[in-house]
């Protein structure tokens, strides 16, 4: 089966959602090493996963909803797509992570206006506008809240800017956005990340507006490659081997970089849009190991990976303290079995809820051909 399949799904970007999700679980979850470690140094920067999600969702929206400049269908398609795609694994991981939230807010001694308060936040996707409601709940929904307001603004993008930016001359457009985009970010994230609640508005490193530099970047890069089929898979295997280069490079000097006053995401995330764009590269072509069925099953089943995965991990982690006095940090045994146990539990939300109900929306909202 080639690695771009019947239903116009691209396998190694695919793939590269699993390896996204993977990275953010080991952030929270895996057993560090000490410092210098390949564990400290994995563990450590896996938020940098979430990165190349946003990346990747401009660059997906763009190539299958708007290749030639304008949005395919009406936006209230499009919007209801997306909330068959997203919502019923949002609402349910939201009900299995409600025990924790309801120890968290009497271990925080919060009132009932402040707990409903959060509750209507959360469940509306309004969470990652304030810091003290980031990440209440399910910390990892944050970027959910983020991607909500890319989706409700793609529409007016591409209607505004859509035919300039993938029209003649979309290469030359497309390239300066690109590095507009980065250059944004060099200078966007750190600053409002040092800024912090600090600020009078609700602008911070986790607020939609900071992270549209990445979303921009991922709609460019789709502008400029969008159209482009290498004839073999030498060049989707050399930006591979570039971008991974970049981003280990970055992790492996973030310590200089933090020293110089920089910011790890604005160093990496170059290395995202050439992995993004090797992967892309690659879709025609054999790509062992990106193209794997396992992977890819898993790939499909990366959004309930990473919605469940810290939910998952507070509740084992309350069990093994209570069983054996220790927590994952100190137990790799314990760490294999909250990887097990993480994986079979996406896979089983992906198959029996993300996909009926799916389907039942699309039905019911006469929907056309399903996207990913």
């Amino acid at each position: 089966m080639p690695p771009a399949d019947a239903r116009g799904m691209v396998r190694p970007l695919t793939s590269l959602r699993f390896l996204a999700a993977t990275w953010v679980l080991l952030h929270h979850a895996l057993p560090r090493g000490g410092p210098g470690s390949v564990t400290e140094a994995v563990g450590a920067t896996g938020w940098l996963g979430v990165s190349l999600f946003f990346v990747l969702s401009g660059f997906l929206l763009t190539v299958r909803y708007a290749p030639a400049g304008a949005l395919r269908g009406t936006r209230r398609d499009f919007w209801l797509e997306r909330v068959a795609r997203l919502v019923p694994a949002y609402l349910l991981s939201l009900a299995f992570a409600a025990l924790l939230f309801a120890r968290d807010a009497r271990v925080e001694g919060l009132g009932a206006g402040r707990v409903a308060a959060t509750v209507v936040t959360v469940l509306t996707g309004q969470q990652a506008w304030r810091p003290e409601t980031a990440c209440a709940w399910n910390c990892p929904a944050w970027s959910l809240s983020v991607e909500l307001w890319f989706y409700l603004a793609f529409p007016a993008v591409i209607t505004l800017a859509g035919a300039w930016l993938l029209g003649p001359q979309r290469r030359v457009r497309a390239g300066v956005v690109l590095l507009a985009a980065l250059g944004a970010a060099a200078v966007m994230f750190p600053t409002l990340e040092r800024a912090g609640a600090g600020w009078p508005l609700p602008v911070y490193s986790l607020s939609p507006l900071a992270r549209w530099p990445e979303f921009l970047a991922g709609i460019a890069l789709a502008a400029l490659i969008g159209a482009w089929r290498p004839r073999g898979a030498a060049p989707g295997w050399a930006l591979l081997a570039a971008g991974l280069g970049w981003i280990a490079s970055a992790v492996a000097m973030r310590g200089p970089i933090a020293a110089a006053g920089l910011h790890l995401l604005p160093a990496a995330l170059p290395g995202f849009v050439l992995v993004v764009a090797a992967c892309w590269a690659l879709r025609d072509q054999a790509a062992p190991g990106l193209d794997a069925a396992p992977l890819v099953l898993l790939g499909e089943a990366s959004y309930a990976l990473y919605l469940f995965h810290a939910p998952l991990h507070s509740y084992l982690l309350a069990v093994a303290n209570r069983l054996v006095g220790r927590g994952y940090e100190e137990s790799w045994a314990l760490f294999g079995v909250y990887v097990a146990g993480a994986l079979a539990l996406a896979l089983a939300v992906h198959r029996f809820v993300e996909l009926p109900w799916r389907t039942r929306l699309r039905t019911r909202w006469g929907l056309g051909r399903a996207t990913a």
